[in-house]
């Protein structure tokens, strides 16, 4: 069980040093070849990109905040509910900045071999807007799109008046 523990504490600190923009010693956390999948924008494929996603996350929301929710852990394996969330800065998942408090949520699970990350899926994406009159909007996946395996999954917008902005 200790194991596991350690596996989860791993991933958990790679995330908050990477998403504060402090050093994230990537030769100790990150093989050099990383395989991901289902990423917004990009899916990374070498420490840099990797380290450059969690960049571009820190650009888009200004005024950040995140959790990382341990969900799962295995020998090589560790499951999060990962969110952040923030005011909308630059860009995101084809949406333009507009200035609107965003959330992201995902489940992110990640492969660890040899004490590295090197493989890393997310999934359960969805995205949540709150303008500043208070209307929600949230993007969700289209299930006729998940359904073929798309790599890139296109959004639909549910309009919901009147909705707290949280969860």
């Amino acid at each position: 069980m200790h194991h596991h523990q350690h596996l989860a504490a791993q991933v958990k600190q790679f995330l908050n040093s990477a998403l504060a923009g402090s050093s994230i010693q990537p030769d100790k956390l990150l093989a050099t070849q990383i395989r991901c999948w289902g990423f917004p924008e990009f899916d990374p494929a070498n420490r840099a990109e990797y380290q450059g996603f969690f960049n571009y996350l820190i650009d888009v929301f200004a005024q950040r905040q995140w959790t990382i929710e341990p969900l799962l852990t295995s020998d090589s394996q560790v499951l999060v509910r990962f969110r952040i969330s923030g005011y909308h800065h630059e860009e995101f998942m084809g949406l333009p900045a507009t200035g609107a408090y965003l959330e992201f949520s995902s489940h992110i699970l990640f492969r660890i071999r040899e004490g590295l990350i090197d493989e890393s899926w997310m999934y359960k994406k969805s995205l949540r807007m709150t303008t500043k009159k208070g209307s929600v909007f949230e993007f969700v996946p289209d299930a006729a799109l998940i359904g073929n395996r798309l790599p890139r999954v296109q959004s639909a917008c549910h309009r919901q008046d009147n909705v707290a902005s949280g969860y």
